[in-house]
């Protein structure tokens, strides 16, 4: 860095001219911006009071924070860096208050006993800077950089802190902690801390919420599933240990002075004007300590299915399915896949007064008016199998089975399949072939199965590429021959020959937090039963040539679906491979 120069762009007299300058200049004169899109622009700045030129050129996608950044950089003559390769002073970050780091979006970098660095993002803003240097009162050097990049280490620097803040203050409010042996989780603190953890979670997209314990003296770990993917979200005093697990089981109602066995339990928390549900299971482990996982339930209603990621074939064949009279129709895939929330598309799609639904699930995770929902309770024998002999006298014309977990409820559906009703349900299993044949091993008569089966959707989920920061790149040589080795070599060559073999990634931005994702898709096979299939079954054909006879009569692999949502700029390679086997 150019210390002379940064010292002189912070006189006095150079920042009161810098108040006077128009980012709408400075974009135009760098060719950014044009005059017309920044008049749109001021006259939208009216319209949404409190935000910044520059906050709305960015919201209308005429340029990127970063590309802002720079070009007032250059105009003011500051540095500019790449934050997230500078290395960062953790002493700087003691001078300046954590509320003014927050507030003015300043990241410092270095401080010595007359200076301390601080990387901004919009160099206009001088309030930021006379804010820190009141603060400081030291000389403030400034140095721009991407606002998201700011944000985001921001973001990082006060994760791991705020969790003690909020300790401090709640001992500072109650005037002690409570005892390390109090395990009746009705302290005020603790009722505090566990909702904060649960509006948390639901807030940052999160399917599960994790308690680990590692210990009385070890600090008890909490993560998120988001997307996916597992995210560390706080880390809670060993003290807390027993209050908070034992907050979470009144709220579950279950006995909190069992630790010896897994228990199972629902919440319903109250957020905003709706409220939310919580399955609750909790596992002794190592250490005699006791493991806590929440599943987050859907609080929606069931999604229509041309949101549901199906290609136009794939849509148009569901859509036949779920209409015919009866039969059996399976969704398959791994847990977490997204079973459940296809299925009650499915049923959306023909729930009408004409019909009468009945559904058995564990749990009911998504309610839609005009169905009959049960929810299993084995400690009282209403299991799958049973509910389903109750349905059959019942009266229905579409039965939604949760899950075919064993022969007797897999012989039940394909009874009532068979007997003029259109049934619907789940299996783990890896692909359509290998579902035909796991059913056929379960000891289903190959004749009776064959005759019922209309189709079978097995579907995998994959992050979301960021919309916001993706962008299109060349295939490179291995992606390439990954591609053609699954596709095909003529259809590789005519979509390069037609200019669409593009490929897309992400940067990561502040929208999905430097991740490069946001969101998941899916992914699916769908496999069409018809003759060929049907004389398949009968014989008892292996995975292999069921999938064979599948792929001939038209159906698109996992895999290939995949391919396909990663030249349209949905998702990306290394998401469809670490989902789909080769």
């Amino acid at each position: 860095m150019n210390q002379g120069n940064i010292g002189a762009i912070n006189r006095p007299a150079d920042r009161s001219n810098r108040r006077r300058l128009r980012l709408g200049e400075v974009l135009v004169n760098e060719g950014l911006a044009t005059e017309m899109e920044i008049q749109v622009a001021l006259k939208q700045q009216k319209r949404e009071k409190g935000k910044r030129l520059g906050e709305v050129l960015v919201e209308m996608g005429v340029v990127e924070e970063a590309n802002v950044a720079q070009a007032l950089a250059a105009r003011l003559g500051l540095p500019y860096i790449d934050l997230d390769q500078e290395n960062v002073d953790s002493s700087a970050l003691k001078d300046v208050p954590a509320e003014l780091i927050r507030e003015h979006q300043v990241y410092p970098i270095r401080a010595d006993n007359n200076s301390v660095t601080i990387a901004i993002g919009d160099p206009l803003n001088t309030e930021a800077t006379d804010a820190v240097q009141f603060a400081c009162r030291k000389r403030v050097v400034e140095v721009v950089a991407n606002p998201e990049q700011i944000n985001f280490k921001i973001h990082e620097l006060f994760m791991n802190q705020e969790i003690t803040e909020d300790f401090n203050s709640f001992l500072r409010n109650l005037g002690g902690r409570p005892e390390s042996g109090n395990v009746q989780g009705d302290d005020a603190i603790v009722i505090r801390l566990v909702n904060r953890f649960i509006v948390d979670a639901i807030r940052e997209r999160a399917s599960d919420i994790h308690f680990e314990p590692y210990g009385d003296r070890e600090e008890f770990v909490i993560r998120f599933r988001i997307d996916g993917q597992m995210r560390p979200y706080r880390r809670v005093p060993a003290e807390y240990r027993d209050t908070v697990i034992a907050r979470l089981k009144i709220m579950a109602r279950l006995n909190i002075a069992e630790r010896r066995l897994p228990q199972d339990g629902k919440i319903r928390f109250p957020f905003g004007e709706s409220e939310v549900e919580l399955r609750m299971v909790t596992l002794p482990t190592a250490g005699e300590n006791e493991d806590v996982v929440l599943r987050i339930l859907a609080g929606h209603g069931a999604l229509p299915l041309s949101e549901m990621g199906l290609n136009t074939a794939n849509l148009r064949n569901i859509e036949k399915l779920v209409r015919m009279p009866y039969g059996l129709v399976l969704a398959v895939g791994p847990t977490g896949s997204g079973k459940t929330t296809t299925l009650h598309s499915m049923l959306a799609d023909v729930n009408d007064v004409k019909k009468k639904i009945w559904t058995v699930e564990d749990p009911v995770e998504i309610t839609q008016p005009g169905l009959r929902q049960l929810q299993v309770q084995p400690q009282i024998g209403l299991s799958f199998a049973a509910a389903m002999r109750s349905f059959l006298r019942a009266d229905p014309d579409t039965i939604m089975v949760g899950e075919m977990r064993d022969q007797e409820t897999a012989h039940m559906a394909i009874e009532a399949s068979l007997t003029g009703h259109l049934v619907l349900s789940t299996l783990h299993t890896n692909t359509a072939p290998e579902t035909i044949t796991r059913l056929i091993d379960m000891g289903l008569d190959p004749f009776s199965f064959s005759d019922a089966l209309l189709g079978i959707l097995s579907q995998r989920l994959a992050r979301r590429l960021c919309h916001r920061c993706r962008e299109e790149h060349i295939p490179t040589g291995p992606e390439y021959e990954e591609l053609v080795g699954h596709l095909g070599e003529k259809i590789i060559d005519t979509a390069a020959r037609l200019g669409r073999l593009k490929l897309w990634r992400s940067r990561g931005c502040r929208f999905c937090e430097r991740t490069g994702y946001r969101g998941r898709l899916a992914l699916h096979e769908l496999l069409i039963n018809d003759d060929n299939i049907r004389s398949a079954m009968q014989r008892k054909a292996s995975t292999a040539e069921i999938r064979t006879i599948a792929e001939k009569a038209g159906m698109n692999t996992l895999l290939h679906d995949g391919f396909e949502k990663c030249l349209s700029g949905d998702t990306d390679l290394t998401q469809v491979l670490s989902v789909c086997s080769r």
